[in-house]
C-alpha cells in the first residue's frame, strides 16, 4: 500500500500555477532546438526550465521530496 503523505490540492494547484512560465520558458527552447535558430541560451534559463519541469511534476504526484 502506498502510505506517502501527499500535498494537498491547494499547495498543487499554486506549484502548477507558479511553473507555467518556467514550462513556457522549456517549451521555447526546446522549440529553438527543433528549428535550429540562432540564439543563446544561457544556464540559468536551462536551469529554470528544469526547475518548472520538476515543479509540474510534484503537482501532478503530490509527492513530497523535501
Amino acid at each position: 500500500m502506498n502510505t506517502e503523505p501527499k500535498l494537498s490540492l491547494k499547495i498543487r494547484v499554486l506549484i502548477g500555477i507558479i511553473a507555467i512560465p518556467s514550462l513556457i520558458l522549456a517549451a521555447m527552447i526546446i522549440s529553438m532546438f527543433i528549428n535550429q535558430t540562432e540564439g543563446e541560451i544561457s544556464y540559468f534559463e536551462v536551469i529554470y526550465s528544469l526547475v518548472g519541469v520538476f515543479a509540474m511534476y510534484v503537482a501532478l504526484t503530490g509527492k513530497k521530496f523535501f
